[in-house]
């Protein structure tokens, strides 16, 4: 009997050192995957850290973009006031255009019109000079008559009545002429400056 209840000491010992060794070996795969899971873990929060980042970065970019379009919105908002002050300037400066070339077209008509009565005084003045010349000869012709009538009247006591009446006529045909002649003289010079 007492045989039966002591164990044999070699038997437990097999038993004890397979119980450690399994023991043993879990510890270590349970110590390798636990380091594996911290290696991972500390993978998963480098990346979300660095996804976090790009986060931050695409709110920031998503910030700004929203700003942007804001602005673009406001500036769209802006564009049919200032496209409408673009049309008002536009006719505006357009009406103005118009008027210089209506202004241009005048004085072009103006230039044309001054240019014509100047060729037109220029053609009168050479009349004038030649009807001058003309009246300037009848005049000395006067005068030579006048001389000769006055000799011939000294000459010719009898018949000094008669020179005398000729010679009156002679002499207002003599004023007569320079008279039309410094009037027409004066009237084309008065011309001419009103004119220029």
């Amino acid at each position: 009997m007492q045989n039966q209840d002591i164990p044999e000491k070699g038997f437990v010992d097999d038993k004890k050192l397979e119980k450690t060794d399994y023991q043993q070996k879990n510890l270590s795969e349970l110590k390798d995957i636990k380091k594996l899971l911290e290696a991972e873990n500390e993978a998963y929060n480098t990346k979300i850290k660095k996804l976090l980042q790009e986060i931050d970065e695409i709110d920031s970019s998503i910030s700004s973009a929203k700003e942007y379009i804001e602005s673009c919105k406001k500036r769209i908002k802006e564009y049919p006031d200032k496209i409408e002050k673009l049309k008002l300037r536009t006719e505006s400066l357009l009406a103005e255009l118009n008027n210089i070339k209506l202004k241009i077209k005048s004085c072009k008509q103006d230039e044309d019109s001054t240019l014509l009565l100047r060729s037109t005084l220029m053609e009168e003045y050479e009349k004038l000079k030649i009807e001058k010349a003309v009246l300037v000869k009848r005049i000395n012709k006067m005068e030579r008559a006048i001389e000769k009538i006055s000799s011939e009247r000294e000459q010719k006591l009898p018949k000094l009545k008669k020179y005398d009446e000729m010679l009156k006529e002679a002499w207002n045909v003599f004023q007569e002429t320079e008279s039309r002649m410094d009037v027409s003289l004066k009237l084309k010079q008065r011309r001419t400056i009103l004119k220029s």
